[in-house]
């Protein structure tokens, strides 16, 4: 009777010790598999971000490119209008000027620095 008393413990520590490290083990599995999932997520995360500021990049060279684009054709409208090449008296001139350089699109332009047009 001792003797079936000790295969029984025996037989039952056995089964806590093992039991102890499937519990174990599975733990640390799922651990690991949360750190794996948190490290694909911060990856995606780091590409979803880094496609972001190349877009915007693109998106701000766009529109400086149109900007431009409709510098040039102003300018040229403005230089082939009718009476173009005629003077014009240099008060209406610096008129139109001070009233460019009031605007903030205009006011940090060398241009505008150099005239340091009437507040008004």
């Amino acid at each position: 009777m001792a003797r079936n008393a000790w295969r029984l413990i025996l037989a039952a520590a056995a089964g806590i010790i093992l039991l102890a490290a499937v519990l174990h083990y599975r733990g640390r599995a799922r651990e690991e598999a949360a750190a794996a999932k948190l490290g694909s997520d911060r990856a995606a995360a780091a590409q979803a971000s880094a496609g972001d500021a190349v877009n915007s990049v693109a998106g701000a060279a766009q529109r400086e490119a149109a900007s431009d684009a409709l510098t040039r054709s102003n300018e040229k409208e403005i230089r082939d209008a009718k009476g173009a090449d005629v003077a014009v008296d240099p008060a209406v001139r610096d008129a139109g000027l001070d009233g460019l350089c009031r605007r903030a699109a205009y006011r940090d332009s060398e241009r505008c620095r150099m005239r340091e047009p009437d507040p008004r």
